[in-house]
């Protein structure tokens, strides 16, 4: 996201039959080093349903403009260049983060971002 916008989507594999799904993905988004401080990700998890529509369960934001954790994450990832940094993150209601609502608050496995160099 950058001033509102969304810039980029990325989706993880889907994991069928599991209420605990583990994943090991890494998912590339290209930001050009002056443009770092101007963007953040949502990242959403959502149920995924093959009747009926997916469910969204709960959200969180990691970026400069983002609250708490997500800031710190962000901090961290700016500070390692090139370094996977893992923090667990709670996620919150869509409504939270201004967006309409329709999922609960629970706490979710870690993401860990791995921020480009200025190379």
């Amino acid at each position: 996201m950058a001033e509102g916008r969304r810039l980029k989507k990325r989706k993880t594999s889907i994991k069928k039959n599991t209420l605990n799904p583990s994943y090991n993905e890494a998912l590339v988004f290209d930001v050009p080093h002056e443009s770092v401080h101007h963007v953040s990700l949502t990242i959403a998890v959502v149920d995924y349903d093959c009747i009926g529509h997916n469910e969204v369960i709960g959200l969180c934001r990691v970026g400069g403009d983002a609250e708490g954790p997500g800031r710190e994450h962000w901090a961290q990832m700016l500070a390692n260049p090139r370094k996977p940094i893992e923090h667990w993150h709670t996620l919150v209601e869509e409504k939270a983060l201004g967006v309409s609502a329709k999922g609960a608050s629970r706490d979710k496995p870690s993401v860990a971002v791995e921020p480009l160099g200025p190379d």
